[in-house]
C-alpha cells in the first residue's frame, strides 16, 4: 500500500528533539466514496484529522528503523468535494526507556475507492506553533518530554477552511523502506480504547503564593505555597447552587456544553495571591490523556500535576529530578484541549490557575482513561467479599499496566521489562487469556538482542543499564507462553536466538566452582530482588572474587525451561545436553552456597566466606528443587522463622510455584501470604496494587509505584491455586484440576484458554470439595487433589470424573522434574 508513498517531515530543523510538526493535503473527490483507508505511518507519534475530526492516534511502539503502521477507516469522515487530510505529529528524537531515537519521519498511503493518495512533496509541512519543541524537561528518564502548548498559537490548522498556501512543501526524506528505514509492517495489536472523560470530584481549593520561576513546571509548582479557601471565596455560584464537587462530575458520556449545568465559575485570585488551585480526585487509579474544557481570558495560564496519593497533602509533583507537570495557556473563549502523545498514571491532579483578571469557567479538567481493548474473563468469586476485592484490584492493576505492550507502573516509567512482564503475563493469561500480547512484549524485547547476547533493559529502547537476570527470563516467559498458549510460532522463531544467548552466559563458567559468572561491563545492574543485598550492590563484598547464588539459580531456572522447550519440539538430544548442564549447575550450586552452620543457602560465596541470607535464595533453590531432602525441614524452619532477608512483592511468585508443591504446611503459609500482604493494601483503599509493600514513601525520596503489574500476584493465585487450573500440556490440552480452598466456603471463576473459558465452581460438603466443571470438550481435566483438600464429586460437562485413581499431583513437566 505503500509503493509510491515517501516519508516525509518538515524542511527545517529535522534532527531537533521534542518536535512537534503538522502536515495538511487537500483531496479533492468528485462523489462521497463508497470506501477508504487510511495507512499511516511516523517517527514518534500522531493524530490523524480528515475535515477538522480527530479519527485515529497512537504509532505503535517499534524499533527505530523497523516501523509499523496503522489501519485507519476514514470513508464516513470524507464527503463530496473538498476535503482535508491533516497529521500533527510528533518526533521524540531522544532515547528514553519507552523509545529508540530514530529519525523523524511520516508515511500515508490514502486508497480511496481504488485510486491512491500518498505522502510526497505536494503535502504542505510546518513546525507546529503552539507547542514548545526542542530540549526542554523530562517527566523521567522513562517518559520523555514534559508538554507546554500555547493555544493562543494555534491557528484552526487542521480545518477545511484554512488557508496553507503560506506553508512551505514537505521535504521528502526517503521511498518507504529505503535507505534508513528497513521495514514497515502492519501493527501486531489493535491500537488502544481512548474512553470518554471520568468522574472527578474536588479535594479542596484555594490561593497559591509563588516563590520563584526557576526550572520546570513542576519545580515551580512545588515551592508554591498553598492556601485553603472555602468554596464560596473561590467560586461563583448561583442562589442555591449546590456544592462544587457535584458540578466537577460530569457521566461518561455526558455532553460537555456551555449550557452544562456543571460547568463552575472560578474567580479571580486575591489580592497578593498569585492565582487559585484545584486538587482533583479521579477516584481510583487511572491511565489517560489529560482533558480539559474552559472558558477563559486570553493568557490564563493551566499548570496541571499529577500524582497517585496525597501523603504530601497536595500531589508529589518532584522527585529527585522527576517532574510530573505539564503547562497549557489559554486562547480566549472557551479552550477544549486532550493531551495527546503522553498517557498520564495518576489518581490525582493539581491544577494552578493564574494570570486570569476575569472569572474562569470550568467544565471539565480530569482524564479520558485509555485502556487496552482486553476483554477479561468471568472473575474469582467466592463467599469472601475482601478476597473477592482483593481479586478485582489485581485484574484492574493488569488492566493499567498495558497499553501497547507490559508496562511495570503507568505513573512513573511505563515501559516494557522482561522481569516485570515475565510476572504481568503470567497473572493475565488467568484474567485475559492474553496470548497475543504476551507475545507482542517477548517479540519486542527478543528483538532488542545486544552484541553481547544479552537483552536490553527496555524494548523497544537504548538503555546505558541492563539486568542480566531479565535476559534468563525472557526464556523462562517463552517457555511459560507456549504451555499457556500452545502457540509454537514464538518458541520456533527464537530458538535458535535463546541457543546462542545460552552459548553465551555458558562461556562464563568459572572452573573453581563449576558456576556461572554474571556478564561484566559497564552498566550491569546486578538486581535480583527490591531488598537490601540483592538490590544490585553488596558493598561488604567484591564483585571479582564473589559468586552469586540467584544468577545461578535462575540460571538453572532457564536451563530447565530451555531443555523443556526442545522436547516440545521434538529435539531430544539437545534437550539431554541442556539437562546433563543443569544437574551439575545444580550440584555446585549446593556444594558452594549451602551454609551447614546456618542449614540455609547463602545469596553469595566470597573466598570461601557465605554472606548475606534471604527468603529469596531459599525459595528459588526449593523451586528448583535443590535441596536435598534431609536438610529441607532444617531450611524451612528457618525460612518459616521470619529471620532472613524477606522476600518482595516482585519475587513472591517464586514463593507461590515453590510452596505449592510442597505439602499442606507452605500451602498455607502462601495462603496467609496473600492475605498478609495483599488485604492491607485493599483495607487502606488501594485501587491498584503497590510496586512494595512500603507504598509510596519507598525508594528513599518517596518514588515508590502505587500501580505496578508485578505485584499482582493474587489473580494468578485464586484461579491457579483456589479455583486449581493449571495446563499440564500446551494450550491445556491437558490441564490439571487441584482446587485449594484456602479460609473459603465456596468459590467459582473462570480460566481462559486458547480453545475456550473453564468454569469451574466448587463448595465444601462434609467429606471434602463438590467440584463442577465446564470448558471446551477437546480439552480434557486432570484430577489432581491435595490430601487437605479431598474431591469428592466432580463432573466436567456433566459427566462425571473418575476420583477412584486421580493422577500424581506433581505431573506439571513445566514446573516439577
Amino acid at each position: 500500500m505503500f509503493e509510491k508513498a515517501k516519508w516525509i517531515w518538515t524542511d527545517d530543523t529535522a534532527a531537533l528533539p521534542n518536535q512537534y510538526a503538522c502536515f495538511r493535503k487537500t483531496i479533492t473527490l468528485d462523489r462521497k466514496p463508497s470506501q477508504a483507508v487510511c495507512y499511516i505511518s511516523v517517527d514518534s507519534d500522531y493524530v490523524l484529522y480528515v475535515n477538522g475530526s480527530a479519527l485515529s492516534q497512537g504509532q505503535f511502539s517499534d524499533f527505530a528503523e523497523r516501523k509499523t503502521y496503522t489501519e485507519v477507516n476514514i470513508t464516513r469522515a470524507l464527503r463530496t468535494g473538498e476535503n482535508v487530510v491533516a497529521v500533527l505529529a510528533y518526533y521524540r528524537g531522544r532515547d528514553f526507556s519507552t523509545y529508540q531515537a530514530g529519525q523523524p519521519g511520516l508515511l500515508v498511503a490514502l486508497h480511496i475507492d481504488g485510486q491512491s493518495v500518498v505522502s510526497d512533496h505536494s503535502w504542505r509541512a510546518r513546525r507546529s506553533p503552539a507547542y514548545r519543541s526542542g530540549d526542554m524537561p523530562v517527566v523521567t528518564v522513562q517518559l520523555a518530554y514534559t508538554i507546554e502548548y500555547d493555544a493562543r498559537q494555534d491557528d484552526a490548522w487542521i480545518t477545511r477552511a484554512y488557508d496553507d498556501t503560506g506553508w512551505p512543501p514537505a521535504r521528502v526524506i526517503a521511498g518507504p523502506v529505503d535507505g534508513y528505514w528497513r521495514e514497515v509492517l502492519p501493527r501486531p495489536l489493535p491500537p488502544c480504547t481512548v474512553h470518554p472523560e471520568r468522574a472527578v470530584t474536588l479535594v479542596c481549593q484555594g490561593d497559591f503564593l509563588r516563590a520563584g520561576e526557576d526550572g520546570a513546571v513542576a519545580e515551580i509548582m512545588a515551592r508554591d505555597a498553598l492556601v485553603t479557601r472555602r468554596q464560596r471565596e473561590v467560586f461563583a455560584f448561583q442562589q442555591e447552587a449546590s456544592p462544587l464537587y457535584q458540578y466537577m462530575i460530569p457521566q461518561p458520556g455526558d455532553a460537555l456544553t456551555t449550557a452544562d449545568s456543571r460547568a463552575a465559575e472560578l474567580l479571580p485570585p486575591d489580592e497578593g495571591a498569585t492565582g487559585r488551585f484545584l486538587l482533583l480526585d479521579l477516584g481510583e487509579e487511572e491511565t489517560g490523556f489529560l482533558t480539559f474544557d474552559i472558558d477563559a481570558p486570553a493568557g490564563t495560564i493551566l499548570e496541571i500535576a499529577h500524582g497517585e496519593h496525597l501523603d504530601d497533602g497536595r500531589v508529589r509533583m518532584v522527585i529527585e529530578g522527576r517532574n510530573f507537570a505539564d503547562c497549557f495557556i489559554c486562547a480566549d473563549g472557551r479552550n477544549r484541549y486532550t493531551m495527546p502523545f503522553r498517557r498520564l498514571g495518576a489518581r490525582y491532579l493539581q491544577v494552578h490557575i493564574s494570570n486570569f483578571s476575569q472569572p474562569v469557567t470550568i467544565r471539565y479538567i480530569g482524564l479520558k482513561p485509555v485502556h487496552y481493548p482486553a476483554s477479561a474473563v468471568a472473575p474469582f468469586l467466592s463467599n469472601d467479599s475482601l478476597a473477592n476485592r482483593v481479586y478485582a484490584v489485581g485484574e484492574r492493576t493488569l488492566r493499567l499496566c498495558m497499553h501497547e505492550h507490559y508496562e511495570d507502573c503507568p505513573w512513573r516509567e511505563q515501559a516494557l521489562y522482561a522481569g516485570d512482564g515475565r510476572n504481568q503475563a503470567l497473572y493475565g493469561y488467568y484474567a485475559f487469556g492474553n496470548y497475543d500480547f504476551a507475545a507482542t512484549s517477548y517479540d519486542l524485547l527478543g528483538r532488542s538482542l545486544r552484541d553481547d547476547y544479552l537483552l536490553e533493559l527496555c524494548a523497544p529502547a537504548r538503555v546505558p543499564v541492563n539486568i542480566p537476570t531479565y535476559s534468563l527470563q525472557w526464556i523462562t516467559a517463552l517457555a511459560e507462553h507456549y504451555l499457556f498458549s500452545g502457540d509454537a510460532i514464538l518458541v520456533n522463531h527464537y530458538l535458535v536466538q535463546m541457543q546462542a544467548m545460552l552459548d553465551s552466559y555458558s562461556a562464563r563458567f568459572d572452573r573453581g566452582t563449576e558456576l556461572y559468572l554474571p556478564p561484566e561491563g559497564e552498566g550491569m545492574w546486578y538486581l535480583y530482588d527490591w531488598m537490601d543485598g540483592l538490590a544490585g550492590e553488596c558493598p561488604d563484598i567484591t564483585y571479582g572474587t564473589r559468586r552469586d547464588a540467584a544468577y545461578n539459580l535462575l540460571f538453572h531456572e532457564t536451563l530447565g525451561k530451555y531443555a523443556w522447550l526442545l522436547e516440545m519440539m521434538e529435539e531430544p538430544g539437545r534437550a539431554a545436553v541442556v539437562r546433563q548442564q543443569r544437574t551439575a549447575l545444580g550440584k555446585a550450586i549446593m556444594a558452594t552456597f549451602w551454609d551447614e552452620d546456618e542449614g540455609i543457602l547463602a545469596s553469595y560465596w566470597d573466598n570461601g566466606r557465605p554472606y548475606h541470607y534471604a527468603e529469596y535464595i531459599q525459595i528459588l533453590a526449593l523451586n528448583e528443587h535443590l535441596v536435598p531432602a534431609d536438610k529441607i525441614l532444617d531450611q524451612v524452619d528457618t525460612l518459616l522463622g521470619r529471620q532472613l532477608w524477606p522476600i518482595t512483592l516482585y519475587t513472591l511468585l517464586y514463593q507461590a510455584l515453590a510452596f505449592e508443591q510442597m505439602g499442606p504446611q507452605l500451602r498455607a503459609v502462601m495462603a496467609r501470604d496473600i492475605a498478609r500482604y495483599w488485604e492491607p493494601m485493599v483495607l487502606a483503599g488501594a485501587t491498584s496494587f503497590w510496586e512494595t509493600v512500603r507504598g509510596a514513601s519507598d525508594f528513599g525520596a518517596g518514588a515508590g509505584s502505587l500501580c505496578h503489574g508485578w505485584s499482582a500476584l493474587p489473580v494468578y493465585y485464586y484461579k491457579a491455586w483456589v479455583l486449581g487450573i493449571r495446563p499440564l500440556d500446551p494450550g491445556f490440552s491437558r490441564f490439571r484440576v487441584s482446587p485449594y480452598p484456602d479460609r473459603f466456603f465456596e468459590a467459582a471463576g473462570e480460566v481462559p484458554t486458547p480453545a475456550g473459558p473453564i468454569h469451574v465452581q466448587w463448595r465444601r460438603g462434609d467429606q471434602g470439595l463438590l467440584l463442577e466443571l465446564r470448558g471446551p470438550a477437546s480439552l480434557t481435566p486432570c484430577i489432581m487433589p491435595y490430601p487437605e483438600a479431598p474431591i469428592v464429586s466432580a463432573w466436567y460437562n456433566k459427566q462425571a470424573l473418575d476420583l477412584a485413581s486421580p493422577h500424581d499431583i506433581h505431573a506439571s513437566a513445566l514446573y516439577v522434574e
